[in-house]
């Protein structure tokens, strides 16, 4: 059975426009050196819904991904692949996504590093889904 993690960061890997980068689609922490472009995954906000009977069958969560690379075009460029990836709703087992609602690309705090300037560029995913822990 699939969590909302693991459907969100394969939904990512399948699409044809983002799968350059889909070895480099991590969660949380992203390995040192990694190459340019990755793109680093985290989940904002899960909040669990509930009625008189307890949780809810179905809930709202917010992930944020991050996308790093050497330009701040290539950066932006793969926010705007990863919102037109979340575009249409779509199933995995264990659960099922419902509409995708994106903010962004908007820009991130860029970093400075020995091999030149990090460019940052952030996009955030909010999803109705019915994936349970």
């Amino acid at each position: 059975m699939a969590d909302l993690a693991t459907a969100f960061r394969n939904r990512l890997i399948a699409d044809s426009a983002v799968a350059a980068v889909s070895t480099r689609i991590y969660w949380g922490v992203v390995p040192q050196n990694a190459a340019l472009p990755y793109v680093r995954l985290h989940i904002i906000s899960d909040p669990r819904p509930e009625h008189l009977k307890g949780y809810q069958g179905s809930r709202r969560t917010r992930i944020q991904a991050s996308c790093f690379a050497s330009s701040f075009g290539a950066a932006k460029q793969l926010g705007t692949k990863i919102v037109k990836a979340l575009d249409a709703p779509w199933s995995a087992t264990g659960g099922r996504v419902g509409r995708v609602k994106c903010e962004g690309p908007r820009e991130g705090q860029g970093t400075d590093t020995p091999n030149g300037f990090i460019h940052h560029q952030i996009v955030e995913a909010m999803m109705e889904h019915t994936f349970q822990d």
